[in-house]
């Protein structure tokens, strides 16, 4: 009776270790295309203003979800040999632990890393920062747009805001924020900020 009902118990453990991998094999496998999928979508539902020139995740945001999301399935993984193996200790139990939870909260640290531009100014929020950032155009201090030169061909690379109270943020100048652009050193113009140019 002993016997069947540590039976029961050693095989339920194997399904949720089977359950487990297969889990974290996913979540591996996927890390490369859900950030494309999710990120996004789901910023522009619960974080994009009406009015905005432009509004994006930084290319940082899908490579910080990605990696975070693939780490999460390794420590699972580990967690899973570690015990199967019963090599795994208080130490190795919290090692594994604090991996999944930090791996976790920077997955949703990601939804909440944009950046935008609009009429009243530049706004972005960090990813290890809870609160968005605004600067309306007026507190500008410093505008910089770095050109790079790779083999010959000139190529823009970042729009670089300096505020008066010594923060600077760059956007890269993809092609999302070249469509805000013009819009935005109009802006700089009337409120008497002067684009540098500057090639690296």
């Amino acid at each position: 009776m002993n016997t069947s009902g540590y039976t029961i118990t050693k095989k339920q453990k194997t399904d949720i270790n089977q359950i487990l991998v297969t889990t974290a094999i996913i979540l591996i496998l996927s890390a490369i295309f859900i950030p494309i999928f999710l990120l996004s979508p789901f910023q522009a539902q619960f974080y994009k203003p009406e009015g905005t020139w432009v509004f994006e995740a930084p290319k940082s945001a899908y490579l910080t979800f990605s990696i975070a999301l693939a780490a999460m399935g390794v420590f699972i993984i580990a967690g899973v040999w570690l015990q199967s193996a019963e090599k795994i200790g208080r130490i190795g139990k919290v090692i594994v632990g604090a991996g999944l939870l930090f791996s976790l909260a920077t997955v949703i640290l990601s939804f909440d890393y944009y950046h935008y531009i609009d009429k009243k100014g530049v706004h972005f929020n960090t990813l290890f920062s809870l609160q968005e950032k605004h600067y309306e155009w007026s507190e500008i201090q410093q505008a910089r747009q770095t050109v790079i030169n790779k083999m010959g061909v000139m190529s823009d690379d970042e729009l670089i805001f300096t505020f008066k109270d010594g923060t600077t943020y760059a956007y890269p100048l993809n092609d999302n924020i070249r469509k805000a652009r013009i819009a935005a050193y109009y802006e700089l113009e009337e409120h008497g900020v002067e684009l540098i140019r500057e090639t690296d």
